[in-house]
């Protein structure tokens, strides 16, 4: 009818935009370690081309498997293709659970390719007066361009678009579309192995199709070719040339059992694109959903009856009331920070009522009134989130004590992988009860109900890690927290100046090398120097310009001189800005020092983590980078800071774990494990390993214990994924040990659930039985590695409660400052230095027995830069 916009299909070539997504991007991957840039690339591409052509129906084309009528003519078709690698293969099952979560339908057939689908749907829309776009990397699909097809063609990755209709083609080869199979029936094609006829490249391949049209009327009037050569090249593959052809052509008429109305665009399955979102957390994507599933309200609760205590006899009451017995307590603040939040009120719950003290004025003395009720161990408090609450009132002079239950905590070692750091949300989880953050009232009303219900829900084992090991700690850590570290903020000055002045250096010659002065913080700019001006490859180029990203500039660096002064500035700038300036930022004013917040409930190994500032991430492999560590000092005269590390505790926790013998006599010998490693592997003696050879025996020592594929570890060493994966076998022939631990491990996470470290905490596992092959093998890795990493964790922490035990008991003043992966960082008294270095080495030593001994390393100085090993 007029008026109305005709018809529009669109196929999409789920092979091709799933390997262009994946090769376009760096190994994007989750917090847990799936690969996800394949899958994001290619929603990323097809989220634009959909609001831009808003098609009426949608269809993905994949190749279903390597057999086909093609490799059944030619067996050497595509033989030329390797294996895709391992984290890129997992992704088309991801993929195809995104599409169908979406409501889009997706095609396979058994004997055919992705090509021969979109060819026969192609034809059957135009038959039907329906349009047609097909989005696609690959140029065979150019064959079906018609008035009514079109071909979005992607370029440079997934960043630009192509788009080719009759014209384009025939402007680009001068044939028109349908002519493509006859062009590539001469000029072959290397990606899919098609041989073509030898010696003739695009441009004789364009210039005989227009001037015979076809191979038939080529080879009936073969003497009118006057190049004897070619002539005879013709003649000698003739058969050859008609082979190519028929590879070559696009299927257009299969037979698929399926109608254009079953590719209309359906609703999308919430719950289960939700999950999907979570697991490959596309966040962005995952915000842009209904944040409740519509088909689910939570319960809501009625407005509880809030008590204000207005007075001090009020509260007297109150404290006479609650003594002995239990309550809910919730401190609502201003800011996330304990050290720079203001505390705006407590709210207590008892038997069903709430009572606040509001601390909006003369909050001092108001919070005063509340002291003996805070640090009263006979009354029992329920928080969440105690480590904060501790900070908030160490801060002010107090303690927080009797502390019965914390639900942050509770939900972590319950699970460790559910993100539990709001209240709310534990208490939808557990409770299924909705309520929003800014009702403290609500919140606090539920803590002691929450507790005890998830208490009733775990074993005895995690019951005991919670009341053993994390409730000690956090109050542990609320002390590290409120002490800080002393950082000078005049070093940091002087730093950045330095740094400045390498930036400026850098700068200049820069200028220099480009000839003038630009923008080197502009993509644009310095694309245009570095691929205009000065002529460099073109590696990568992007919708906006050329690409100039860091492992752009790594693949230049022997092209000129200017490229090491390039990514020299950009690595000065980014420690100036991310570290330097920013570390003056977040010094106290009331203390001089920088207060992190220490995460206890984050990671799934059972690792703490490190925020505002991130004192773990710290870019120490660069002498720029450890620099900044001389910032960092004692914060008294006559004090010094100490350093206790863990020397390899991963790989002593895998042979503690292992059982390996080889392992376990390496450790107990005394024999540097990557040494050993490299003359195992490499079939040299440990005198004649080098210093190269322990380098790949070092990355495969860890990577293992990470689950590192071949081709990772090729990334990681530079050489080929073939000789990578020989590393990998002779190491596990080496130590037959790991090689059992690797297989049971993740027989035991299949059979019950779930991986666990020496003190039982666990991880929870459910995709090792995922039929997603990826999905599955990330499983695996974490299963290998969950032990190993978090029994490294629970060591450090045990060692950390006993050495706080020991300097309590015996008086001490020295105090813990930082945990940073596996070293300890203290603030010492000198008088104390010998008596705490000698309790240091004998707690975390014997924090936990093992097969393997523990060994620490001690280093002292006044800060944490110029530190020197101490003999003991």
């Amino acid at each position: 009818m007029v008026g109305l916009e005709k018809e529009k299909l669109m196929l999409i070539d789920g092979n091709s935009l799933l390997f262009r997504a994946f090769y376009a991007l760096p190994l994007l991957h989750t917090s847990s370690g799936i690969y996800t840039n394949g899958v994001y690339g290619f929603f990323t591409m097809f989220n634009r081309v959909l609001a831009q052509e808003q098609p009426t129906y949608v269809v993905v084309a994949f190749d279903k498997d390597r057999k086909t009528f093609r490799s059944e003519s030619y067996e050497h078709y595509k033989a030329n293709r390797s294996q895709p690698p391992e984290e890129l293969r997992g992704q088309f099952d991801l993929l195809r659970q995104v599409l169908t979560a979406r409501g889009i339908k997706w095609i396979e057939a058994p004997g055919f390719e992705a090509d021969d689908i979109i060819g026969t749907l192609s034809k059957k829309a135009e038959q039907q007066g329906i349009t047609t776009v097909i989005v696609t990397g690959d140029g065979d699909s150019l064959q079906l361009v018609s008035p009514d097809i079109r071909v979005l063609m992607t370029r440079k990755g997934i960043s630009e678009i192509e788009v080719y209709d009759p014209e384009k083609v025939k402007e680009k080869w001068e044939v028109e579309p349908e002519k493509m199979i006859e062009i590539k029936a001469l000029m072959g094609d290397s990606s899919d192995n098609i041989p073509g006829v030898p010696g003739i490249g695009p441009k004789t391949a364009v210039k005989l199709v227009k001037e015979f049209d076809n191979l038939e009327n080529l080879y009936a009037s073969l003497d009118k070719v006057g190049n004897v050569k070619l002539r005879s090249k013709l003649e000698e593959f003739k058969d050859q040339a008609f082979l190519s052809r028929h590879l070559a052509t696009i299927v257009n008429d299969m037979d698929l059992d399926c109608s254009l109305e079953e590719f209309i665009l359906q609703a999308e399955d919430y719950p289960a694109l939700v999950q999907l979102y979570k697991l490959l957390e596309f966040n962005a994507w995952l915000n842009a959903l209904t944040q409740v599933d519509p088909l689910h309200t939570p319960q809501a609760l009625e407005d509880p009856e809030v008590y204000f205590l207005n007075d001090a006899d009020q509260v007297y009451a109150f404290r006479q009331e609650v003594d002995g017995k239990s309550l809910g307590l919730y401190f609502a603040c201003d800011y996330h920070h304990p050290m720079w939040a203001h505390l705006k009120a407590v709210y207590m719950a008892r038997e069903g009522k709430v009572y606040c003290l509001s601390l909006d004025q003369e909050p001092v003395t108001r919070l005063e009134w509340l002291r003996p009720l805070l640090e009263s161990e006979t009354t029992s408090k329920y928080v969440h989130n105690a480590k904060f609450a501790q900070v908030l009132l160490i801060n002010h002079g107090m303690q927080l004590a009797g502390v019965s239950g914390d639900t942050l905590l509770l939900a972590y070692v319950n699970d460790p992988s559910f993100v539990g750091d709001e209240l709310n949300a534990v208490l939808l989880k557990h409770l299924d009860i909705h309520i929003k953050k800014d009702r403290p009232d609500l919140l606090v009303s539920q803590l002691e109900t929450a507790f005890h219900h998830m208490q009733g829900e775990i074993e005895e084992d995690l019951l005991n890690l919670l009341c053993d090991l994390e409730m000690p700690l956090s109050d542990i850590l609320a002390h590290m927290e409120f002490y800080g570290i002393k950082v000078e903020k005049s070093t940091l000055a002087a730093i950045s100046t330095e740094l400045g002045q390498g930036i400026a250096r850098d700068e200049e010659r820069i200028y220099e090398l480009a000839g003038h002065a630009f923008n080197i913080n502009s993509p644009r700019q310095l694309g245009q120097v570095l691929f205009e001006d000065l002529g460099l490859k073109v590696v990568k180029k992007t919708k906006t310009g050329y690409a100039t990203g860091a492992e752009i500039l790594e693949e230049l660096y022997d092209e000129h001189e200017i490229i090491r002064y390039i990514l020299d500035y950009r690595q000065l700038a980014k420690l100036k800005s991310t570290y330097v300036d920013a570390l003056q930022g977040l010094i106290h004013p009331d203390t001089g020092r920088v207060h992190t917040i220490f995460k206890q409930a984050q990671t799934a190994t059972g690792r703490l983590s490190s925020v505002e500032p991130n004192l773990q991430n710290i870019p120490i492999k660069m002498e720029e980078g450890r620099r900044i560590r001389k910032a960092f000092v004692s914060g008294f005269e006559d004090w010094l800071l100490v350093s206790a590390d863990y020397s390899q505790i991963d790989l002593r926790a895998l042979a503690h774990i292992s059982g390996d013998e080889t392992l376990i006599e390496t450790f107990n010998q005394g024999i540097d494990i990557h040494t050993r490693t490299a003359a195992e592997i490499f079939h040299v003696s440990l005198e004649g390993v080098t210093g190269e050879l322990r380098r790949r025996a070092k990355a495969i020592n860890f990577g293992i214990i990470y689950g590192m594929s071949d081709f990772g570890l090729a990334r990681e060493t530079g050489v080929s994924r073939k000789e990578a994966r020989i590393y990998i076998d002779n190491y596990l022939d080496s130590y037959p040990g790991v090689r059992q631990y690797m297989h049971d491990i993740v027989e035991f996470g299949k059979e019950y659930g779930y991986v666990e470290t020496v003190l039982k905490r666990r991880r929870y596992l459910p995709d090792l039985n995922a039929k997603n092959r990826m999905v599955q093998a990330n499983a695996q890795r974490m299963a290998l590695n969950t032990p190993i990493q978090g029994t490294s964790a629970d060591i450090i922490k045990l060692a950390m409660i006993k050495v706080h035990q020991d300097l309590q008991e015996k008086g001490l003043r020295a105090r813990m400052l930082l945990q940073v992966h596996d070293e300890l960082v203290m603030e010492v008294p000198i008088e104390e230095l010998t008596e705490v270095a000698v309790l240091l080495k004998e707690d975390m030593e014997t924090a936990f027995q093992m097969k393997v001994p523990l060994v620490v390393s001690l280093k002292t100085g006044a800060n944490w830069y110029d530190m020197q090993a101490m003999k003991m």
